[in-house]
């Protein structure tokens, strides 16, 4: 793997953790949460973006020899509480907006699975793991899309398309994680920088389906 190539597409996600970020920020604008709400947001954000890359690009946060199962769990433990903390501080301002505005923020995956097939044509990344999320990313970016399309519309399709939209973006987060742990363990590890968006990213958006889901639920 070129060192050069690698740094480059470290900076790519890490730029694309700052836009999801910003995204973020823009939801709870959206929602009509406080400036104090939201100024917290952000600085709370950006301080974790850094840190997760100080940690685990410096090999500092994981062993070398952890076990795809042991971090597999500890993504499943960090899902559950980044989950769960949005929920009890942020619930407020995303029950507030519309489908139209969660599902629109999912699209913003067609840059995470670009990057996906980047990595994976420059070797970073197996090729076949990078092709395969890669069009997953790209599917729960278009579905949530179509989505939010249907929505606006007020079409008759729009609760079974918000469904469908879920579930695909769901699945996508579960596949990702389980290849990674289980599948491509050895070629990726703890300290790969894929790590950045599994961290920030892949917990925002599963926030944001489950926001969706729990607003489709109530609905009913």
């Amino acid at each position: 793997m070129d060192i050069t190539t690698y740094a480059a597409t470290t900076y790519y996600v890490i730029i694309l953790n700052i836009l999801l970020a910003g995204c973020l920020l823009l939801l709870l604008h959206i929602g009509k949460a406080s400036k104090k709400t939201i100024r917290i947001t952000g600085v709370i954000s950006l301080v974790y973006i850094m840190l997760e890359h100080w940690l685990i690009g410096s090999h500092i946060l994981f062993s070398e020899t952890i076990s795809g199962l042991s971090f597999f769990g500890i993504i499943l433990g960090v899902a559950t509480l980044g989950v769960g903390t949005f929920y009890f501080t942020l619930r407020t301002p995303f029950f507030n907006l519309s489908q139209e505005h969660l599902q629109m923020i999912q699209g913003v995956r067609i840059f995470v699975s670009a990057g996906f097939f980047t990595e994976a044509a420059l070797g970073i990344i197996p090729l076949y793991f990078g092709i395969l999320d890669g069009f997953m990313h790209a599917i729960s970016a278009f579905s949530a899309l179509i989505a939010a399309i249907l929505y606006v519309k007020n079409s008759s399709l729009k609760t079974t398309a918000l469904w469908i939209a879920n579930i695909i973006g769901v699945l996508d987060i579960l596949i990702i994680v389980t290849s990674i742990c289980f599948f491509v363990w050895e070629d990726i590890g703890p300290h790969h920088n894929m790590q950045y968006v599994v961290f920030f990213g892949g917990v925002l958006f599963l926030w944001i389906h489950t926001a969706s889901i729990l607003k489709l639920l109530k609905k009913n």
